[in-house]
């Protein structure tokens, strides 16, 4: 039995590998970082990690969602926006949809201006919801 979860394990590390690959050669990955805001991924031993950089915002304005394999980073800073009179008040969002489902698994926000960080961990099964608390 150890086999086979070794053997998936292996499979998914595979599978984060490529699709990293393929996400950051995306040209509209690279578009999206200019226009929007910037995202780095990560992996360690025990988790992913996916780093946005969400300058001149408040943690009030950001929201984690989750849906199966994609993972969502919206940002709704309405509310300066009409103090400022600004015409654009549309949230702003970023998807990053990963090659395997995590939404099972235990995944933490932390909110340190100008970074945003949520840990997908890789062993440790989490309660399925669709919005992600941030610290």
């Amino acid at each position: 039995m150890q086999d086979n979860q070794h053997g998936s394990q292996m499979n998914e590390v595979e599978k984060f590998d490529e699709w990293v690959k393929s996400f950051f050669l995306d040209p509209e990955t690279c578009a999206l970082d200019h226009q929007l805001f910037s995202i780095d991924i990560y992996e360690s031993d025990d988790e992913y990690m996916v780093e946005a950089v969400l300058e001149d915002h408040d943690v009030k304005d950001i929201k984690v969602c989750l849906c199966d394999n994609e993972l969502s980073i919206i940002v709704d800073d309405t509310e300066k926006h009409f103090l400022e009179k600004k015409e654009d008040t549309l949230p702003t969002q970023r998807k990053i949809p990963f090659p395997f489902s995590i939404c099972s698994r235990r995944i933490s926000a932390e909110f340190s201006n100008p970074i945003l960080v949520i840990r997908i961990h890789k062993f440790s099964p989490g309660k399925t919801a669709e919005d992600i608390n941030i610290e």
